[in-house]
């Protein structure tokens, strides 16, 4: 893997790591009234899809199951329309999705 792929996702993991600190022990209903919650994890969701776009075609296609589409297009959404952002599909990535993508990224880090 080329170290810039590894550093990549090496800072999409942290990222992900600092959304669940922002959420632990935090519900839906509490997370849409804490407005510096839900900015710090869009810019987080943000930063991961940006990322996504610096990885490599070669790390993308032998993972095929991760979807780089998707992250990017969550990205798109935030960035384009933040206040068109659904705050239920934000919770949902931050619960469901997130935690499956660190899962799928944790076994592709190379460390030396």
């Amino acid at each position: 893997m080329k170290d810039k792929d590894n550093r990549a996702i090496k800072k999409i993991i942290e990222y992900i790591d600092d959304i669940a600190g922002y959420t632990l022990g935090t519900n839906y209903a509490s997370f849409i009234q804490d407005k510096k919650t839900m900015s710090a994890c869009a810019f987080g969701i943000m930063q991961i899809g940006e990322l996504a776009t610096e990885l490599s075609d070669d790390i993308q296609i032998q993972n095929s199951a991760i979807p780089w589409n998707a992250i990017r297009g969550m990205r798109n959404r935030i960035v384009h329309g933040y206040e068109s952002v659904d705050s239920m599909v934000l919770w949902d990535t931050i619960e469901t999705s997130l935690p499956k993508l660190k899962s799928q990224l944790a076994g592709l880090i190379e460390t030396k």
